[in-house]
């Protein structure tokens, strides 16, 4: 028996290419649309869908009474090169997007960052759009993965995550991976 497969690369590999990340997109169009480049996905981006389920046992046995769907969390992890002092203000909440830092700037402990002041658009693009699928994440919210280093000696790279959140409801959807020509921003 023969298998024939219609993706190409292998869906494992399919986001392990370089590309740009952009916040805040508002059109797929064109580039002018895709927001606020944050910075340069040397390896690509890091996908993880996490499909929870609980399943319930019979009292007396080991038999399956009940599957119940619990939801589906969606994250985005990316290590960012050549990011703008924009990136800045985005990761470090309530910052501004002057090249100075302060920590922890005027957002205060207790803030929301499911709100619409700290979620938008995520969206990846490829360097080569016509052979590899882009990824949106239509409503997002973005945090560290680890500690964040200045270094003269190493390169600074930011390692970013980014959280999907429901916009309103399940036509909305969390993410996409396709070609950018069939995205659709939410």
């Amino acid at each position: 028996m023969s298998y024939a497969f219609a993706t190409h690369p292998n869906p494992a590999e399919v986001l392990r290419v370089p590309g740009y990340l952009f916040w805040n997109s508002t059109s797929l169009t064109s580039e002018a649309g895709w927001g606020t480049k944050l910075g340069f996905c040397e390896k690509g981006v890091n996908i993880e869908i996490d499909y929870g389920v609980k399943t319930l046992i019979s009292e007396f046995g080991e038999e399956i009474t009940q599957k119940i769907f619990l939801g589906t969390n969606v994250r985005i992890t990316a290590l960012l090169k050549n990011w703008n002092t924009t990136a800045l203000s985005i990761l470090f909440p309530g910052q501004t997007s002057l090249a100075t830092i302060t920590v922890p700037g005027t957002i205060v402990p207790g803030t929301s960052l499911a709100s619409t002041t700290y979620t938008k658009a995520l969206l990846f693009v490829p360097e080569d759009t016509a052979n590899n699928p882009c990824a949106i994440l239509q409503k997002s919210a973005p945090n560290f993965g680890k500690e964040f280093k200045f270094s003269r000696v190493e390169d600074t790279v930011y390692f970013c995550v980014f959280d999907g959140i429901r916009k309103t409801n399940d036509a909305e959807g969390l993410y996409y991976m396709g070609l950018i020509g069939s995205g659709v921003l939410r």
